[in-house]
């Protein structure tokens, strides 16, 4: 006998349970299927969430405007992204922070990211806390049902215009199937998927460094296409800019992004330099905006950041020029001398130091790079920046040995394309058409809302949609 739903969910991130979290509101019977052991995904490492004009905009005395929100993201886009979809997502932000304070989840502060707009709402505890104490025990009080290490395959429609599907337990292959009137794929994307992020990204996919859950292996992409829908993709990666990656496995790359080193590398404007030793950025407009990032160093074959040891002795004993509050409290970076011995004992693939930067550059076959720190030097001393404008006080000389080059590849949390959706979060077929009674949202669905790169002077962009579009998914689907 085949077991029936209103709706079932696939995908047990942010979005997943937002979905299940309306539509048990909504008196929808509901299904969550994650094919994790856990729930969360990558939706557990969220900071927060976007919002115009909510109440703790007003309380803290933040003016900004929809309209602005709008032109600023059409702008960011090349008018790539979709203005209709733009327009009600933000007209709805300020809602779904009320909302989400209603089912348990809590908000700590409002703050921008570098020079951007004020918009991002900080969860207490990350999206962790927001799900596990929010979300998750609110569905479980009103009996929606939660399948984990639970894998959805083969979606296909009935006669009646419902769906089928597959539930396959990954521990004992057993397979149980439903069927259920609306599907609302939720699975995260496809960054952890190596062939489809080869075809899709315009870039070198090979430079890219996946920073999360790791499930995130485009599963509710692959069933869309199945019934027809569009592949849809702009290239869009949300980078957050540099990341270290050790090539020898020995520490995980999201290990590594907790590192003191991780941060001095990749969130201090300090020297960068590609491949033959030639700066090629300003590195301050870079680490103020990840997007800016992201998108230089995939441009270059390979980057590296150069320290010298009074740098590295000034960020671990007195302090690092950039302010990073409230994302990192202390002025300086206490493990830093300690992270380095790690990676020089350890032989991390990342690190090479030389007590000469003749010497250093052979070493990571860089041929203009005594030239480049030469010049660079010549520039802090003047405290002008006649190449690419970076203020003065970032301008760090390189002169007392050792010297350290830590190579830098691109961190990236989630894709943002894949699937066209239309202003319901209905899934768009290749003639154009919605396929009723389907839906893709968060990753699986936002491709519509963004150009080839993500606008993190908007930010938290990508998790507010991630609630926004699930609201509004099931919203729709009681009104259908």
């Amino acid at each position: 006998m085949t077991d029936n739903y209103d709706v079932v969910v696939i995908g047990g991130g942010l979005s997943g349970f937002a979905a299940a979290t309306e539509a048990v509101d909504k008196n929808l019977k509901t299904l969550l299927v994650e094919k994790g052991r856990t729930t969360g995904g990558t939706g557990n490492y969220v900071e927060g969430v976007f919002a115009v004009q909510s109440k703790m905009q007003k309380q803290a005395g933040i003016d900004i405007t929809p309209e602005s929100i709008l032109q600023a993201e059409l702008d960011y886009s090349h008018y790539e992204a979709n203005g209709l979809i733009w327009k009600k997502y933000i007209e709805h932000s300020a809602e779904n922070i009320e909302w989400l304070e209603k089912h348990g989840v809590k908000f700590k502060d409002v703050v921008n990211m570098g020079t951007g707009f004020s918009t991002w709402h900080l969860f207490e505890g990350y999206g962790d806390k927001a799900i596990h104490d929010g979300l998750e025990p609110y569905i479980k009080s009103k009996g929606v049902e939660i399948k984990t290490l639970t894998r959805a395959e083969g979606l296909t429609t009935t006669s009646s215009g419902s769906f089928q599907l597959n539930l396959i337990n990954v521990t004992d292959n057993s397979t149980r199937t439903i069927s259920a009137k609306d599907v609302i794929l939720a699975t995260g994307g496809y960054l952890n998927n190596p062939e489809l992020m080869a075809n899709a990204h315009k870039y070198n996919p090979q430079k890219i460094v996946a920073v999360n859950s790791g499930k995130s292996t485009g599963d509710g992409l692959q069933m869309a296409w199945s019934v027809g829908a569009r592949k849809f993709f702009t290239g869009m990666t949300m980078n957050f800019g540099g990341q270290i990656y050790d090539k020898t496995n020995q520490v995980p790359a999201y290990e590594l992004s907790d590192w003191n080193l991780g941060s001095a590398v990749c969130d201090e404007p300090v020297l960068w330099i590609n491949e033959n030793g030639d700066r090629f950025v300003n590195e301050y407009d870079c680490v103020t905006n990840w997007a800016n990032e992201g998108n230089s160093m995939l441009r270059q074959d390979r980057v590296f950041a150069i320290f010298d040891q009074k740098t590295i002795d000034d960020f671990t004993e007195k302090s690092f020029p950039l302010d990073l509050h409230p994302f990192y409290e202390l002025p300086n970076y206490p493990n830093l001398k300690k992270e380095i011995k790690i990676a020089l004992d350890k032989k991390l693939s990342f690190i090479t130091v030389s007590d000469f930067i003749a010497d250093l550059a052979e070493k990571i076959s860089a041929p203009n790079l005594v030239e480049s720190i030469n010049k660079y030097n010549k520039m802090a001393a003047t405290e002008l920046d006649t190449d690419f404008g970076k203020p003065a006080k970032y301008l760090l000389p390189i002169t007392q040995g050792p010297f350290y080059a830590l190579e830098m590849e691109v961190g990236a949390f989630t894709t943002g394309d894949g699937l066209k959706v239309n202003v319901n979060n209905e899934v768009i077929d290749n003639d154009g058409h919605e396929i009723k009674h389907l839906y893709a949202i968060g990753s699986d669905g936002s491709g519509v809302i963004y150009g080839d790169t993500y606008g993190v002077e908007v930010s938290g962009t990508h998790a507010g949609y991630c609630i926004y579009s699930a609201r509004n998914a099931v919203d729709n689907i009681v009104k259908a």
